[in-house]
């Protein structure tokens, strides 16, 4: 992840530290400070974590992270899962069925904010089990691959 992506989930309070003291040997303590940014989940499979796509490698201009507010960010994110959903490569994370893109749109795009920062899809009518599905995930627990690039330049 490029340090201006991560710059601005710190501006905007969505970075998650973790810090952890070596006591095997008291002579050469090691401190370990972790940080974590918000993470995309294409379904609840531990494999379907993304790190978020940053804007700017998407074709955004350089300067888009220094104008962004969250609503922007969740404006980017839902177009890039539109992508995903249209590829056949996302599923509901708590009924794991495949969404597809169509006139009715029975699903949303949630930024979850408790425990861990991440932007997931569900149906409406799942939203209600997502606290369970979301249950023992630790965010440094969670490993992320990159995201996926899709043509998402304006036509």
């Amino acid at each position: 992840m490029r340090n201006e992506l991560l710059s601005w989930f710190a501006r905007e309070d969505l970075l998650l530290t973790s810090v952890s003291v070596s006591a095997t040997d008291p002579e050469h303590d090691e401190v370990k400070i972790v940080v974590k940014a918000p993470l995309v989940a294409l379904s609840r499979a531990d494999e379907d974590f993304r790190e978020c796509p940053d804007p700017v490698l998407f074709g955004y201009p350089e300067s888009s992270l220094d104008m962004m507010n969250i609503d922007d960010m969740h404006a980017f994110v839902l177009d890039w899962f539109e992508h995903a959903i249209s590829k056949g490569m996302a599923r509901c994370f708590v009924c794991n069925k495949v969404l597809e893109l169509d006139d009715e749109k029975p699903w949303d795009a949630v930024f979850v904010t408790i425990d861990i920062y991440c932007w997931l899809l569900a149906h409406f009518d799942c939203k209600r089990y997502l606290n369970r599905d979301l249950k023992g995930r630790h965010p440094f627990e969670v490993s992320a691959c990159a995201p996926e690039f899709f043509d998402m330049r304006l036509s």
